[in-house]
């Protein structure tokens, strides 16, 4: 116990350490309003969601970091990396915890395979030009084609697979749209696994049904973060997203 519990600090301090000195965006987050807070699980107030937050809970915490349209980045992230069992590169300071994920979904029957992890700008800016150019293959519009593929894909400075604590997972259950990332994925049991269970080993699904608004970004129930363990149960019981998160986390220490 003691060994696991230094391990964990150890891993900490050293994402920290490695963030400090890599992470290219600004130290103060562009935050949402608290009055958009709304939690899905939960009757709480926004008041009694501060006082119930972990001691824990920081804006400071690397695990923590905001990256969307409102704080981009400008350069890469570099980072000490992880392979999962596919190939992809991930942040080695969770790979403890992303490898006992899997292991506990294969314990269950549940078998996944990485789609996507961690993206530099450059892959992520083909990334999304590929998604623009098959909607216009497909017969959209210039206006709908960027419309459809901005909804579900991130500009190449702001998705958050660039922290290198973001997964796209699919379980072997989904055969459908020929595999493709479809919302559909959320009825199997794999993705009913993903969701109920993910939060006990850190992670979260990061864009929640119905936080649109908040988020930027339709519902993904392949897309999981990495948040550390009482930030993912704290925001798993409640139903929070990492947005309306770190806007409690500012409430409470301003």
């Amino acid at each position: 116990m003691v060994r696991n519990v230094l391990k964990a600090i150890l891993r900490f301090i050293t994402a920290i350490f490695i963030f400090s000195i890599f992470i290219p965006v600004a130290s103060a987050y562009e935050l949402i309003d608290p009055e958009l807070i709304e939690p899905l699980y939960s009757d709480l107030t926004v008041e009694e969601l501060v006082k119930d937050l972990p001691k824990s809970a920081s804006l400071d915490d690397p695990f923590l970091m905001l990256i969307n349209r409102d704080n981009r980045i400008t350069e890469d992230i570099q980072m000490e990396f992880a392979q999962t069992g596919s190939g992809h590169y991930y942040d080695a300071a969770i790979a403890e915890d992303f490898e006992n994920l899997i292991t506990a979904a294969e314990y269950e029957g549940h078998y996944f395979q990485t789609i996507s992890a961690y993206r530099t700008m450059a892959y992520q800016a083909n990334n999304f030009d590929s998604r623009y150019y098959s909607y216009i293959s497909a017969g959209y519009s210039e206006e709908d084609a960027f419309y459809m593929t901005d909804m579900f894909v991130a500009p190449a400075d702001a998705t958050e697979h660039s922290t290198g604590l973001a997964f796209d997972l699919l379980g072997y259950d989904w055969n459908e749209y020929g595999r493709d990332l479809h919302q559909d994925y959320q009825y199997y049991p794999s993705a009913i696994w993903l969701a109920e269970n993910a939060h006990h080993y850190g992670f979260v699904i990061r864009y929640l049904y119905g936080k649109t608004p908040i988020t930027g970004y339709e519902y993904e129930p392949w897309h999981i973060r990495y948040v550390g363990v009482d930030n993912a149960n704290f925001m798993f019981e409640h139903g929070l997203t990492l947005e309306e998160y770190l806007s409690l986390i500012n409430l409470r220490d301003n």
